[in-house]
């Protein structure tokens, strides 16, 4: 049984050959209702012929500036929600003869390129050419999941940002900011690395949440564990092997790093809590005040200001609606010594005057 990878190397390579076909000139009939059909197969079809037809615009001095055949008609049918329930229509009118003639003239050079570029979408998955990073990121209250092209799945929460970038030998995420959590899929030899700034986490087939905050990283495991590093990547093993020498932490399991360096030991707490901010609730159990209310800055429209060390240290419970900053006022105005000053730029909690 062939593996997906050969089965993926395969259709890359039918793509460039059906590529090459369509810029020699005219298909007839026959060809025409086999190309047709093939695309039709699989989705994975349409998107392989579509990479490279796009890297064949960045090769004009070879291909002699040819019009790429059916992108746009194909790019059409993509934008669509079946993206091959209706490629039966008719092909469109191919180039003029004397671009086809300068194309035949190149073909030899235009093949071996074309298949080369065929390889390389294949191996890059979907078309993500390698060494080229991709950036994730919210706007503030936006939330987003993403998969990526190793099957890894990415929560990026809101006001976040985040890098990807893959090699042969490494699957690196920088989180720029904010909050993200990481779904891995298992590759032996590849392994999945989360920076952000100084600290970083290494980890093969788990689930686990990396929030940067502007002092602190904390990083939770969900599922399976984790290999917690600081100080940037001087001393990392290489990629395949093991990093038994860093911190690890198991599923369950807390790591705070304030300012480069790590607590102790990691500390057990509630993950479900921790999840919460995928359901777009803020959860909390006798945080401090000002923590909450910064929680509920990252989503909300009106900011709440706390200014008294004291109210911003007092510790609250409870959970609510990320966006419901009314429930939030609410439950402001019932916390003990202190009062809510509201004007439409901004919530104020301030201490309540003593009465006599």
């Amino acid at each position: 049984m062939q593996s997906d990878e050969e089965i993926r190397a395969a259709i890359a390579a039918q793509a460039g050959e059906w590529f090459i076909a369509h810029q020699a000139g005219p298909l007839n009939a026959e060809e025409g209702a086999a190309f047709l059909a093939w695309l039709k197969a699989s989705p994975i079809h349409v998107r392989e012929y579509l990479g490279v037809a796009r890297i064949a615009h960045h090769m004009p001095a070879v291909v002699g500036e040819a019009r790429v055949p059916l992108e746009a008609f194909l790019a059409d049918e993509l934008a669509g929600d079946d993206p091959v329930a209706s490629l039966e229509r008719s092909v469109p009118r191919r180039p003029p003869i004397a671009s086809r003639r300068s194309l035949l003239s190149a073909w030899p050079i235009a093949a071996s390129l074309l298949a080369l570029a065929a390889g390389i979408l294949w191996w890059a998955h979907d078309g993500e050419l390698l060494g080229i990073p991709k950036t994730y990121r919210t706007a503030h209250g936006e939330q987003m999941t993403r998969r990526l092209p190793d099957g890894s799945v990415l929560w990026l929460d809101t006001d976040s940002e985040a890098r990807v970038q893959y090699s042969r030998r490494e699957r690196v995420i920088d989180l720029e900011r904010g909050q993200a959590l990481f779904e891995v899929a298992h590759e032996p030899g590849r392994r999945f690395r989360v920076s952000a700034g100084d600290t970083g986490a290494i980890a093969v087939g788990t689930l686990f949440n990396v929030y940067r905050k502007a002092s602190s990283v904390e990083i939770t495991v969900i599922r399976g564990e984790v290999a917690v590093f600081t100080g940037g990547l001087a001393g990392l093993p290489a990629a395949g092997e093991a990093p038994a020498q860093l911190q690890r932490v198991m599923a369950g399991y807390q790591l705070r790093i304030d300012a480069g360096s790590s607590s102790a030991q990691p500390l057990r707490v509630d993950v479900d809590q921790t999840l919460e901010w995928t359901q777009h609730k803020i959860a909390f159990e006798h945080r401090p005040l000002g923590e909450v209310a910064a929680e509920f800055n990252r989503y909300g429209s009106v900011p709440v200001e706390i200014e008294d060390a004291e109210l911003r240290a007092l510790p609250v419970s409870g959970m609510f609606d990320a966006g419901d900053t009314e429930s939030f006022v609410a439950f402001l105005k019932t916390l003990p010594g202190a009062r809510v000053e509201r004007t439409r730029e901004r919530i104020r909690v301030v201490k309540a005057t003593p009465t006599t």
